[in-house]
């Protein structure tokens, strides 16, 4: 079994933001103990309505950490993580691609992608049809979930 912050540094996750009603994608860094947003909102809408449902899930994960660790509680472990801002990430026009971009956005962070700007309206019809066909052919794989 795999160990938090030995084994994985870095966990990947999405949201829904109760206030903004988006997705916010999410990095979890283990060893510096941040948690980076990733949100494609509307160029409308303020961005940090969703930051206290997030504070939440940050001092959350310390509890966490600590219970997959398996080591004695220190300070350290019970401070909550700090939240940030991904800056200069794609912002969505439309609330139907906030999704898509944001899983888009995970995958080339975890991919190590630092050039999102392929993620973008015009693309959104392709990304959305190519998405859809990786999630199915991984339904076909027959060692899928083993």
């Amino acid at each position: 079994m795999k160990k938090w912050g030995k084994d994985v540094e870095v966990i990947y996750g999405a949201m829904p933001g109760i206030s903004s009603k988006h997705w916010i994608g999410m990095t979890i860094h283990l060893k510096n103990r941040t948690i980076t947003l990733f949100q494609c909102g509307l160029l409308t809408e303020n961005k940090n309505i969703d930051i206290p449902q997030v504070e939440e899930l940050a001092v959350l994960i310390p509890a966490l950490v600590l219970k997959n660790v398996g080591e004695e509680s220190t300070i350290k472990y019970l401070v909550p993580f700090k939240v940030e801002k991904s800056e200069g990430i794609p912002i969505t026009n439309f609330r139907f691609n906030c999704g898509l971009f944001v899983v888009k956005m995970l995958e080339s962070h975890s991919l190590k992608i630092e050039d999102m700007s392929k993620i973008n309206e015009d693309n959104a019809q392709i990304l959305r049809r190519s998405l859809s066909c990786e999630i199915f052919n991984q339904f076909l794989d027959e060692n899928f979930g083993k």
